[in-house]
């Protein structure tokens, strides 16, 4: 994949949150981030919010992992300390998949699609930037939770600092004829204030 990827990806900790039943957590509306408007190169139909995050929308599988065995669509919006390393809000990002027709989410395809999608987002962004990030040593672990599904990735952050890195997904499937998957992606511990802004726009679990 030629250039730079703007791309990311998702979740959290497995480490198990001081809950008796962990949970996608929901948090409470709440005013918008005020941030500066943001001009969006395609419309966003799946995140509309928070507009000051800039946005991207790519088609399934992506150019950086080819293999990827879903079709569809993905909408990010990025914080805006996304590639800020020394950021609060530092990789913290929304996501949304929109699958076609004939695709299931559940823990083993989610466990698929993730895994092949962060690899191949590794390989290709850390090789454009030469850092060093072996696919193979990429590892993601799913739990499943009461709304959803936790995870955590363990990986080269191959965008701006070529470091090992531990990402924590929240991730929300909603099944349909066009099955979704939302979810939110930040290092920052669950417990982080960075998770209740990035909760704020996750579709509230049934």
């Amino acid at each position: 994949m030629k250039g730079k990827v703007w791309l990311l990806a998702a979740l959290f900790s497995v480490s198990v949150l001081a809950q008796e039943e962990p949970t996608v957590t929901q948090e409470p509306a709440s005013p918008d981030p005020v941030d500066p408007p943001v001009t969006e190169a395609v419309a966003m139909t799946l995140l509309t919010k928070p507009a000051g995050w800039r946005g991207e929308r790519i088609a399934l599988p992506p150019e950086f992992a080819p293999e990827l065995p879903f079709k569809g669509v993905e909408e990010m919006r990025f914080a805006p300390g996304m590639f800020d390393p020394q950021a609060s809000d530092f990789f913290s990002y929304l996501f949304a998949f929109s699958l076609e027709p004939g695709h299931s989410l559940n823990k083993a395809s989610i466990q698929k699609l993730l895994s092949v999608y962060y690899r191949g987002l590794c390989d290709t962004v850390a090789a454009d930037n030469e850092f060093d990030c072996d696919p193979e040593q990429v590892s993601l672990t799913i739990t499943t939770v009461l709304g959803g599904y936790l995870a955590e990735l363990n990986w080269v952050e191959p965008f701006v600092t070529g470091k090992p890195q531990t990402l924590y997904l929240e991730l929300l499937p909603i099944p349909g004829e066009r099955p979704l998957l939302y979810g939110a992606a930040s290092p920052q511990d669950l417990n982080h204030e960075q998770w209740r802004i990035l909760r704020r726009y996750l579709p509230t679990p049934e």
